[in-house]
């Protein structure tokens, strides 16, 4: 079982209203994604969100391959562009139970 989990990020664990909004792992070549469907707002809302992670990342990438932000940030606007022109018919999901969750180990 793999155990090796990212740290959770300082100052969530004070929050007593804290939540976890997703998780994306890779394996078997596959992306493997659960988004909390409990959800506050609705689509645009979730724009926000990927926004917001856009930037973190495009930061997180600059800084670790020593590029600039803004190159990052074309790179990744490029590609993700491409990509939601065609978007994959693999992609599979459903909103499951709140009882049909597996406990945190």
């Amino acid at each position: 079982m793999y155990t090796d989990e990212l740290r959770i990020p300082d100052g969530v664990l004070s929050d007593p209203e804290a939540f976890e909004i997703m998780r994306l792992w890779a394996a078997h070549e596959e992306l493997h994604v659960t988004l909390n469907s409990d959800l506050s707002g609705g689509a645009a809302d979730f724009g926000e969100l990927l926004s917001d992670l856009f930037e973190h990342a495009a930061r997180m990438f600059a800084e670790r391959d020593g590029q600039s932000v803004e190159h990052c940030r074309e790179v990744m606007l490029r590609d993700f562009m491409e990509r939601i022109g065609a978007p994959k018919d693999s992609i599979e999901g459903a909103i499951i139970d709140r009882g049909e969750r597996t406990p945190a180990h």
